[in-house]
């Protein structure tokens, strides 16, 4: 059993060097040396595929870049259009997702999405920026649809919610209820 114990102690130890130890004494620090030191070598020149680079000094010289024509000074952004059309894409998002529940929400990002996309497209009609007149349109178009799906969405929710409040004794309440509704609705239209 000690023997079991003994190699599986010495198992684990990693083995012996051969040969004999290195003696470890202080080497002797080198002389100073009043020489200057050497510079290092240079560093080896890139490999090249194909021809072997000219030599410096023959050839075409490559001068820098020089700015050609006019320089146009930065065009100012127009935040105004894509905050307007962000704020339309959202509402029309959150509306559909939500299934109308965030009609309160979504009707004040439309009207938000359209008021920025209509200062949008009045920053480029002044001059002041060509850039984003499309996406100024497209949010004050979008915007509209917003305002529209929350207005829809609005009436057919205080519809469900009219309907759920009746009292259902019978079917002919929910029908008359909804019938009445329907005659206000389109004679309001009309």
């Amino acid at each position: 059993m000690s023997e079991d114990s003994e190699a599986e102690a010495t198992r684990f130890l990693p083995p012996q060097p051969a040969g004999p130890e290195p003696e470890l004494k202080a080497r002797p620090a080198p002389p100073p040396s009043r020489q200057a030191p050497e510079p290092p070598p240079p560093p080896p020149a890139p490999q090249t595929y194909g021809y072997p680079p000219p030599p410096p000094g023959y050839g075409y010289q490559q001068a820098p870049p020089q700015p050609w024509g006019y320089q146009h000074p930065p065009v100012p952004d127009n935040g105004q259009a894509v905050a307007g059309f962000v704020l339309s894409l959202v509402s029309v998002g959150l509306l559909v997702l939500s299934a109308g529940l965030s009609t309160i929400v979504s009707l004040g990002l439309a009207i938000g999405g359209i008021v920025c996309s209509r200062n949008g497209k009045r920053k480029v009609d002044a001059g002041e920026t060509p850039k984003h007149r499309g996406l100024a349109q497209a949010g004050f178009i979008v915007g509209w649809v917003g305002v529209g799906l929350s207005i829809l969405a609005i009436a057919a929710w205080i519809l469900v919610i009219v309907l759920g409040a009746a009292p259902s004794d019978s079917g002919s309440d929910a029908d008359a209820i909804l019938a009445r509704s329907w005659r206000t609705l389109t004679s309001s239209s009309t």
